[in-house]
């Protein structure tokens, strides 16, 4: 039997807390797998070494080595969201 879900329902899974629109080249926290755009991250990993959702210390000295890109939610939020990656196509061009 197949169920189904709104999208409003996984928004919290696949938007980021930082600017707040679904997740773009998604990157994940290695310590506490927390996961934000990766412009975001980076961008707020230049004045905190902690992560924005848990307040686990990232690193001190070199926190941009802990984090991952996250193809597989970055694919999740593309089929979840139609049009969100033809949009970034246009964007990017």
């Amino acid at each position: 039997m197949l169920r189904s879900m709104k999208l409003q329902d996984l928004n919290a899974h696949i938007m980021c807390v930082l600017c707040g629109g679904y997740l773009v080249d998604a990157t994940t926290i290695v310590e506490c797998l927390h996961s934000f755009c990766r412009s975001c991250i980076v961008k707020y990993l230049q004045t905190s070494y902690h992560c924005p959702v848990c307040d686990v210390e990232v690193h001190k000295t070199k926190p941009l080595l802990h984090i991952r890109p996250d193809r597989t939610l970055q694919d999740i939020v593309f089929k979840l969201v139609p049009g969100l990656y033809q949009g970034m196509l246009c964007v990017e061009f």
